[in-house]
């Protein structure tokens, strides 16, 4: 098991959401005088989903089987075929270049979903801190990123 720590983004920033969606609670209740709550309280609604499913789909921690590399989330395992994998190699924020979300979670309990790199291309982010990335390359050419917290002792693993 290789734990996959928050960075201090991924720590504060549901916070930050939180406290966003509370400051629209209490600005409605002051204003509302014969209004419905609901559609008051909608622009808060697509807020709390989003987090509440960045927090279901966050990576807890990376198992090395031995047929795949499961990431373990809250909402059940990712698994990636082992016989499938072409090369895994650790690489820099450098290497990674400018990366930019395609569709994905940017900070609220880590950064998954779908990613583009000026350096690397389109992959898929499992990464729960913006350090300790492990560029994993599938035979098919997609591309997975991770970041366990050793990764020295990741890419160990996996060699074995």
């Amino acid at each position: 098991m290789f734990k996959a720590s928050l960075d201090n983004l991924a720590k504060y920033l549901p916070f930050v959401l939180v406290g966003f969606v509370l400051l629209i609670f209490i600005t409605i209740g002051v204003t509302i005088e014969n209004g419905s709550i609901f559609v008051a309280l909608l622009p808060a609604l697509p807020i709390c989903i989003i987090s509440i499913g960045a927090y279901y789909y966050s990576p807890l921690y990376y198992e090395i089987e031995m047929d795949s590399i499961a990431i373990v989330r809250k909402a059940g395992k990712f698994f990636i075929a082992r016989k499938d994998i072409k090369g895994m190699s650790a690489i820099s924020e450098a290497e990674l270049g400018t990366a930019w979300r395609m569709m994905g979670n940017g900070g609220v309990f880590g950064y998954t979903g779908y990613y583009s790199s000026s350096n690397i291309g389109k992959m898929r982010w499992f990464v729960s801190q913006r350090k300790n990335y492990v560029l994993i390359t599938m035979k098919n050419d997609s591309k997975f990123l991770l970041s366990p917290d050793d990764v020295a002792g990741f890419l160990a693993a996996t060699q074995s």
